[in-house]
């Protein structure tokens, strides 16, 4: 069987000139947890971007302070320095004058021991046919790998995958993706797996293979100028490129006043569930007892799912 190797790739430049490529037209990057995110497109967090501003803080050896809402946002972006090792990512900072060209990147593969299986019958999310995975044959292999962590009802749980690397865990979230900030719909779902379930089985599991590709310049920071140190700065360019895949192999690689409140209210069913994500969920990648997510997903639509034709 040939392997698909799972990747996240995820890169951020400040200051230097680029082209911009966007590959798909309902989902966006995000360079923050706070930042204000669209209900209906896919939205995707990657953590380079924000150690990369936080290493250009470093090399100017002042706050970057500016009143505009974004440089807000990227200064209080809930991070913990636990997210990922120095050894996880790569920087490469260059400073010319007032010019500084940084490079942030990382590469997480997250592939599973025991593979699970394509699916071979009709499967689709939100209506539309796409091609995906899971286990619909029972296989104990795969059900030591896959944890049901919360569970309300068919609409409303949380999964916790094992991965080859064992310092990380693979979350999928169904019926969590409303609120007006990543932030926000991040505290939902661990607020969920707080709450826990004593339901332990189920009867099958079906996932939706992900491919994201996107490049973002993030147009709300670009343009912004600060001191530091009495010395002139601006940011030219500021943009994140970000791949990450989801199939049987495993996975390589916030507040508003009015939110649609899910209650997460845990109910105990008799016979075990179907756990299916055929509607809008949300990915989370990070280290083990991390609070926060070194990569998050919301997938809302079909966007980056292989149209199944068969």
């Amino acid at each position: 069987m040939k392997t698909l190797y799972p990747y996240l790739l995820a890169a951020m430049v400040l200051m230097s000139a680029c082209r911009k490529t966007r590959y798909y037209s309902r989902s966006q990057i995000v360079p923050n947890m706070l930042t204000l995110i669209d209900a209906n497109k896919n939205v995707a967090f990657a953590a380079s971007f924000t150690l990369a501003w936080n290493e250009m803080k470093q090399q100017v050896g002042a706050p970057i302070n500016n009143k505009a809402k974004a440089v807000k946002w990227m200064n209080d972006s809930p991070v913990s320095g636990d997210i990922l090792g120095p050894k996880e990512f790569k920087r490469d900072v260059r400073i010319k004058g007032a010019e500084i060209t940084m490079l942030v990147n990382f590469q997480r593969e997250l592939g599973f021991d025991v593979p699970m299986q394509p699916l071979k019958e009709p499967f689709t999310f939100n209506g539309k046919a796409v091609k995906a995975f899971g286990m619909v044959d029972y296989d104990p292999e795969i059900v030591a790998e896959t944890h049901l962590v919360y569970y309300r009802d068919e609409d409303h749980f949380v999964m916790s995958l094992d991965s080859k690397d064992k310092s990380s865990d693979i979350i999928l979230a169904k019926g969590f993706n409303k609120g007006a900030q990543l932030h926000v719909i991040l505290q939902q779902i661990q607020g969920a797996i707080r709450k826990g379930t004593n339901i332990k089985a189920y009867a099958s599991l079906k996932i939706p293979v992900l491919k994201f590709q996107e490049e973002e310049h993030f147009k709300e920071l670009e343009g912004i100028d600060f001191k530091a140190k009495g010395k002139p700065y601006k940011i030219m360019t500021a943009r994140q490129k970000t791949l990450f895949t989801l199939d049987q192999e495993g996975a390589r690689v916030v507040d508003s006043a009015i939110i649609e409140a899910v209650s997460t209210d845990s109910v105990e069913v008799m016979r075990p569930p179907n756990l299916v994500f055929d509607k809008p969920f949300v990915v989370l990648l990070q280290k083990k007892k991390s609070p926060f997510p070194y990569f998050m997903l919301k997938v809302e639509n079909d966007e980056i799912m292989d149209a199944n034709r068969d």
